[in-house]
């Protein structure tokens, strides 16, 4: 059985400098040599069932009054994403 996918919601980043139009080249130099270029062009799949479960029961973990990770459960498995597994991801 297939999984339905959403279409990435958000636009990729084509850092490819235009000859027409030199204005942005320093930032497009700067993006293209920045770790995160992967999370800029990467086109990853998005399962709209995972992701309504996953904010259906996503909940915030507060650690000294600052907001540490939201933690869910996604058909039954428990999750937590911090900003360091962002970080470790990309």
């Amino acid at each position: 059985m297939a999984l339905p996918f959403k279409t990435p919601h958000n636009y990729l980043c084509i850092l490819e400098k235009p000859s027409d139009n030199t204005t942005f080249n320093s930032i497009i130099d700067a993006l293209s040599s920045s770790t995160y270029k992967t999370l800029l062009t990467c086109k990853p799949s998005i399962y709209l069932d995972t992701l309504h479960d996953f904010w259906k029961n996503a909940q915030l973990e507060v650690q000294d009054k600052k907001p540490w990770a939201i933690t869910s459960s996604v058909k039954g498995i428990k999750v937590a994403v911090t900003s360091k597994d962002i970080s470790e991801v990309f």
